[in-house]
């Protein structure tokens, strides 16, 4: 925790908080509790509901960097934020990454993890969901 402290600016935590605010309303009107894992570099966001992290936050000085599951073209992004993550993050689930610069970011943010949070609760905890194969009868 000293480590992220000693990363990460005032305003930067000052947002992170407000978004663990903005999240944890989010999941309230859901019926769902949102859960905060903190590492030494990271914030990993998951789902109670959906039993699944489906964003991650690294506070920076200057910036907030979040990566989120769907993939960005996928996203409805308007201010187009998204990014491709690179496969080596988030354990190669999270396929999109964006920053938060400032307060005027963090409105977009979370319309964008609000997106993430949909599709972890869609399919469900990132188990393989297809269907058994068929085995051919003789």
């Amino acid at each position: 925790m000293e480590r992220r402290q000693e990363r990460a600016g005032d305003e930067s935590d000052d947002i992170v908080s407000r978004l663990g605010t903005l999240l944890a309303d989010m999941g309230g009107h859901a019926g769902d509790v949102i859960d905060w894992r903190r590492g030494s570099d990271w914030i990993a966001v998951r789902s109670r509901r959906a039993g699944r992290v489906f964003a991650e936050v690294r506070p920076h000085r200057h910036r907030i960097e979040v990566f989120i599951l769907p993939r960005a073209k996928d996203l409805r992004d308007p201010r187009g934020l998204a990014r491709r993550a690179p496969p080596t993050q988030g354990w190669g689930w999270f396929r999109s990454r964006f920053d938060i610069l400032g307060e005027r970011d963090l409105g977009p943010a979370v319309r964008l993890i609000r997106q993430s949070y949909a599709l972890a609760l869609h399919a469900g905890n990132g188990r393989n969901r297809r269907r058994p194969r068929r085995t051919q009868s003789v």
